[in-house]
């Protein structure tokens, strides 16, 4: 049965953008909790408007990309459940990937 690893290697730069804005998002939203405004202006409704604003916006694209709402993300949360099993050996899926890398280099 295969483990389920972080492999930070793996990451786009589009990710790791995506979970750097969302934390600086949740830290601005437990800031203001206690009152410490990090977003430079002066009224402090237009800082929470701003902070919402921000933190609804992160939260929506996160669930977006990492819930699988999508037919195609679903069928690709069923291989990766195969592999997890056991089921698909990660060896047929390494095989898959590398045909289709090398069907893009028009190999």
């Amino acid at each position: 049965m295969q483990t389920n690893k972080i492999n930070l290697k793996g990451m786009t730069k589009k990710t790791v953008a995506g979970i750097l804005v969302l934390l600086l998002a949740l830290i601005n939203a437990a800031l203001q909790i206690f009152d410490l405004n990090i977003i430079p202006v002066q009224s402090e409704e237009l800082a929470n408007i701003i902070s919402t604003f921000f933190l609804i916006a992160m939260t929506l694209r996160n669930t977006w990309k990492n819930c699988n709402i999508t037919t195609i993300s679903q069928k690709v949360q069923q291989i990766a459940d195969a592999i997890r099993c056991g089921e698909l050996p990660e060896e047929v899926i390494e095989e898959l990937i590398d045909k289709n890398e090398a069907t893009k280099r028009g190999n």
